[in-house]
């Protein structure tokens, strides 16, 4: 377990060593896709909200286009009191998949996805209008 934490985090650009990459990372970003383990520590926890802070809500990110997948790796995991998700994490919409369960996560994803790209293309639609109105 204690790899795949490691490389969660190495995967989404959260090393300290990337920070001066991160707002050419961001700035385009449509959506946010938080992923973390389901038995998060606390400091994990601050960690993916730090991450959320720096990509989402510094560039103007809906709650809509941002979400969290907590992941488990193993049936023990589903026996453990659930992650309680603090501060701005308990706004934006939340998935918990097995990862031995290959059919949910389509499913997840798609869901978490499709709620991004609504938002997305209602900003968009009023972008246009606002340009329509203009001219």
């Amino acid at each position: 377990k204690q790899w795949y934490q490691r490389r969660v985090r190495g995967d989404c650009g959260g090393s300290p060593q990337f920070e001066s990459c991160w707002p050419a990372i961001a700035r385009d970003a449509t959506a946010l896709l938080l992923v973390g383990s389901a038995t998060l520590p606390a400091t994990e926890l601050q960690f993916l909200e730090m991450l959320y802070l720096r990509f989402g809500a510094q560039h103007g990110l809906k709650e809509s286009q941002c979400a969290v997948i907590l992941n488990s790796m193993d049936d023990a995991t589903s026996n453990s009191a659930p992650v309680q998700l603090t501060g701005m994490l308990a706004k934006l919409p939340r998935e918990t998949v097995s990862m031995n369960n290959a059919a949910e996560l389509p499913t997840a994803f798609g869901r978490i996805l499709g709620s991004a790209l609504r938002t997305q293309t209602e900003e968009w639609r009023k972008g246009e209008n606002q340009i329509l109105s203009v001219g």
